[in-house]
């Protein structure tokens, strides 16, 4: 037993040693013949009597096209090194045989074009076989079929044998060919900016000493002498953007007598150029092609007839389009999903079945090395330009590497959910960013909600910020839930007033406004962005006042140029109410924890198959699916840098509004009584001679605004309990003084109880 185990191990290494020596042997032996032949086509005096007649012969049979033997050679040497198996060789010596058959009629061809004189020299250039394919061919199709026939042939063939896509080939030249021209126009685009500044500044009148002179200083006379220099800081140098420019306009002039802001747009050099070294990010070929293989051979083991017909490498993530093959459920690759993301070792996929507009299913699989997308290049791309209208942002990149950008005007509210840490607050950040880039204080304001108190509040005291309840001097980041329900409330009421200023001009929207505003001479109307950062905290410390300011804003406020981008971790239904839903039709969903809270966000499944970090998906109005998307990463540094910027161009400014508290109503806000509210309970008071909690209830519907009535009542000295008493005494004159000097009825005269 034990020899025979032995003589069984010894006749192992002997096959393993075959099997090392034979592959070598067949490489050195295929290697020295390329080298060979090479030699002897290129310099036949050179290599001796049998490299001549080998020469000879070739050229004969095959022409000039006889030096693609060496390079079939080297390629069947690298196939064989790559496959490691003794597979695919008919189909490559096949191939390689049309290849040199195209080759030579192509040459005969060509040699049919050859002046006269240079007959005899073009007869051979395509050797004997060339000639006789190229004569078979024109006498069945003529000359130019001949040549359309052997041309695709020659594609095909050279494809098929070295694996080379012509048509991946030339997209990727196209788009460097593309980049270089967008290179191209954004330098002649700061040439002439720079062009235009020299222009406007002009030279500086020069004295006989050959030095400028000085702002509003005369000439100095001759033999006086030159007082001392003085050192002068260089004036502030204008913004120069690399990326697409605003067209600029003088800022309107301040009412309330405030400095106004200068209209400055910030420099696009304030974000982060994105790394040069991104590209080493995005899959090679040798992972594509791999991946590629490995999803073919996972539908083959489980029974799927169907071939990859595209590859799409992306930021974040591949598609690839998987096209079925007739009678193939779709279904069948949708049941995969899991086994898909087992054999490819990806963290989760997602299918999309099918492609909107294509015969083939999506199937998206994680990179193994995202890239990071910046925001600055998604600006300075042809996707966000000078001619973008005003509310265009930046979304990212989508699935393959293209920028993606949106008019929020068009939207005409979005919003945005998606698990904690999964990026909402970059991409809120993102818009925010790019409105700022674009548009002047007095072209959009933004009112900034934020319950957290940590992400918006970078953005104090810029010159965009509003408010409709306080005053430009004092307005902040609304950061309390209940001063947030009244300036919602308040923004219905501007709403309203739009629309009333809209309907006796006969303007159908805030363009429409503008443009007879400014023919009558009368200020313009700016578009105002609501920024809603946890929607979520909101509705459940205020719901009823905040639920129904953002259902009428959601419904009425696209035309007067009110926007809302709502934002929330928790997209259960009584946060997404079917009301909000039904009038923000454009969602941006991000990773989600369940598959329910993707079907509440945009009514199908995909946002539980995200990434995270920005990897998200972006449902347009009027779309079908949604898109895949990598969102614009901007770090707290770039928004500092801005919103230092847009701080030294000057100080929120914005005239007074009906809605802004008077002295009494802002006492009333301290505790959140609004002042219809405080006057009905007054009214309540003095017509049931009592006052109690349940009563109060009662009447507002609501514990909280009874308690806050009752607070306020006491502490204007309108009611008070006495020690040992349960009862609350009412001062009826007190409450009628106060509605006589602050509201215009006049209550009945009572008495002091």
């Amino acid at each position: 037993m034990r020899n025979r185990f032995a003589h069984q191990s010894r006749n192992t290494r002997k096959a393993r040693r075959e099997g090392a020596v034979a592959p070598a042997i067949r490489l050195a032996a295929a290697g020295v013949l390329a080298a060979l032949l090479a030699w002897a086509i290129l310099f036949p005096n050179l290599a001796g009597w049998f490299g001549q007649q080998t020469e000879h012969l070739l050229w004969s049979w095959f022409g000039a096209a006889s030096i693609l033997l060496p390079l079939f050679i080297v390629n069947a040497m690298v196939h064989g090194m790559a496959a490691q198996a003794a597979t695919g060789w008919l189909t490559l010596s096949a191939g390689s045989l049309v290849v040199l058959a195209c080759a030579s009629s192509l040459l005969a061809m060509l040699g049919g074009w050859l002046p006269p004189d240079w007959l005899s020299a073009g007869a051979a250039i395509g050797g004997a076989v060339g000639m006789n394919i190229h004569a078979s061919l024109t006498r069945l199709v003529g000359g130019p079929g001949s040549f359309m026939i052997c041309f695709a042939a020659f594609i095909v063939s050279s494809q098929i044998t070295t694996q080379i896509r012509w048509g991946r080939l030339a997209a990727s030249l196209a788009a460097l060919l593309a980049e270089d021209y967008r290179a191209w126009m954004r330098s002649r685009q700061e040439l002439a900016a720079w062009r235009k500044r020299s222009q406007e500044a002009g030279p500086k009148p020069c004295p006989r000493d050959g030095r400028p002179l000085e702002a509003g200083r005369p000439p100095m006379p001759e033999g006086a002498a030159a007082p001392a220099p003085m050192v002068a800081s260089p004036p502030p140098k204008a913004a120069e953007r690399t990326g697409p420019l605003a067209p600029a306009h003088e800022p309107a002039p301040s009412k309330s007598g405030r400095p106004r802001a200068t209209g400055a747009l910030p420099d696009i050099g304030l974000l982060n150029a994105p790394a040069k070294d991104r590209e080493s990010g995005l899959p090679t070929q040798d992972e594509l092609d791999s991946s590629s293989a490995s999803l073919q051979k996972t539908l083959t083991d489980f029974g799927i007839d169907a071939s990859i017909t595209g590859i799409l490498p992306g930021p974040v993530i591949t598609r690839f389009e998987v096209s079925p093959a007739p009678g193939v459920k779709v279904s069948s690759i949708v049941a995969l999903e899991n086994d898909i993301a087992l054999a490819m070792r990806a963290r989760g996929i997602r299918i999309i079945a099918p492609i909107p507009g294509k015969a083939a299913v999506g199937i998206e699989i994680p990179n193994a090395r995202p890239v990071l997308v910046t925001l600055r290049e998604i600006l300075a791309s042809t996707a966000v330009t000078a001619k973008s209208p005003l509310l265009t942002f930046g979304v990212g990149l989508t699935a393959d590497g293209s920028p993606l950008a949106a008019d929020l005007a068009t939207m005409p509210h979005v919003l945005v959910a998606g698990a904690t840490g999964s990026g909402k607050s970059v991409l809120i950040h993102s818009i925010i960013l790019s409105i700022l880039f674009r548009a002047r204080p007095d072209q959009v304001k933004f009112l900034l909600i934020d319950p957290k108190r940590l992400e918006l509040t970078f953005y104090e005291s810029i010159p965009h910020l509003f408010d409709p309840c306080v005053p430009a001097e004092n307005v902040h980041v609304v950061t309390d839930a209940k001063t947030a329900a009244r300036s919602l409330n308040a923004m219905v009421k501007v709403m309203e007033k739009r629309y009333r200023d809209f309907e006796i001009h006969s303007a159908r929207n805030i363009d429409g406004y503008n443009q007879s505003a400014a023919k009558l001479g009368l200020p313009k109307e700016p578009y105002i962005v609501v920024v809603i950062d946890e929607l979520a905290d909101l509705m459940l410390v205020s719901r009823d006042g905040v639920e129904e300011s953002i259902q009428r804003l959601a419904q009425m406020a696209r035309a007067v140029g009110i926007h809302l981008v709502l934002a929330t971790q928790r997209p259960s239904v009584d946060v997404i109410t079917g009301v909000i839903k039904a009038n923000l039709p454009s969602r941006v969903a991000l990773q989600v924890t369940a598959r329910v809270d993707s079907r509440v966000i945009l009514d199908c499944q995909g946002a539980e198959a995200l990434q995270g970090k920005g990897d998200l998906l972006y449902l347009a109005a009027g779309a079908q699916k949604p898109a895949r998307c990598q969102g614009a990463y901007v770090s707290e540094d770039e928004i500092r840098k801005v919103v230092d910027f847009l701080r030294s161009t000057g100080r929120p400014d914005y005239p007074s509004l009906d809605t802004m508290p008077k002295p009494a109503e802002a006492d009333l806000a301290s505790f959140g009584v609004e002042p219809a509210e405080f006057r009905e309970a007054l009214k309540l008071v003095i017509e049931r001679r009592r006052v109690s909690q349940d009563l109060l209830k009662s009447q507002f519907g609501s514990s909280a605004r009874a308690t806050n009535i009752l607070s306020l009542l006491e502490v204007k000295g309108m009611i008070n309990k006495p020690e040992g008493t349960n009862r609350w005494e009412i001062d009826f004159d007190s409450i009628s003084g106060y509605l006589r000097s602050n509201f215009p009825e006049k209550p009945d005269m009572a008495g002091k109880t």
